[in-house]
């Protein structure tokens, strides 16, 4: 067992969750299962981590060039706010598109957790058959959850883009975008255990929501972790493992 005692978890404090992820990475039990999706996102990420790198930089050449002189100064305010976007949106995209490599996965994880942190020792022991009803099971899950975030992710992205360019309002821009990043990574991240814990999706939406700030809280950990280039490939793991621990320790007992 992880834990002998529920937490109660301030929004602020929920990177914490992620590190003691990080910790278990290496367990016995599921560093196997990290492994292998790492090593496929690092050859997926590394391309297009230097693609938007390369991109970025051609745009703020493009947009240097474009001012008179005396508005260089509002170049890099504006380049500062664009980078803060994009970086959202790199960190948006790249989880969403690892998770769902992953997610056969990282549904696996998520069980395996949920047995250690509660302390279950007398499962029966698991078999092939077993691991890829689970893999194929947490697959299907997430093309589910993209059906739901896509066509909302569409809408974000499209006030996000008419607010950027509204002088003043647009510094809300990146909180717009990253508002529902965070959100759409929590209840991304709960669905691992959630879909252990037979919830259906809809209800672990719900289940989320009862604790909005702290939800909000987790996910913008989730943010921060996926826009780390580089790192972000063991931290995307790390954060599943840490929203199992915290389902477990704050919200699984919602479901019952």
């Amino acid at each position: 067992m992880l834990s002998t005692k529920p937490s109660t978890l301030s929004p602020l404090a929920t990177p914490s969750v992620v590190i003691e992820g990080l910790k278990l990475l290496w367990h016995r039990r599921i560093r196997w299962l990290v492994i292998i999706p790492v090593v496929i996102n690092i050859v997926m990420f590394s391309a297009a981590t230097w693609f938007a790198a390369l991109w970025v930089s051609d745009w703020l050449n493009w947009l240097i060039a474009s001012v008179p002189q005396w508005l260089e100064w509002l170049v890099w305010v504006i380049w500062l706010l664009f980078a803060l976007l994009a970086l959202v949106i790199y960190a948006f995209t790249f989880t969403l598109f690892a998770h769902l490599i992953g997610s056969p996965f990282y549904g696996i994880i998520a069980e395996r957790v949920i047995a250690m942190e509660r302390g279950v020792s007398d499962r029966a022991p698991e078999t092939l058959t077993a691991m890829l009803n689970t893999a194929r099971d947490s697959f299907l899950r997430e093309l589910q959850i993209l059906a739901y975030m896509l066509p909302r992710t569409i809408g974000v992205l499209l006030v996000t883009l008419i607010v950027s360019f509204i002088p003043l309002i647009n510094i809300f821009a990146p909180l717009i975008a990253g508002s529902w990043a965070a959100w759409s990574l929590a209840i991304q991240y709960f669905d691992y255990p959630g879909d252990s814990d037979q919830v259906g999706f809809r209800e672990v939406r719900q289940i989320a929501a009862k604790q909005r700030w702290l939800s909000l809280g987790f996910g913008l950990s989730a943010l921060g972790a996926a826009a780390v280039p580089v790192l972000n490939l063991v931290l995307l793991p790390a954060t599943v493992v840490g929203g199992t621990l915290l389902w477990c320790r704050e919200y699984s007992d919602q479901s019952h």
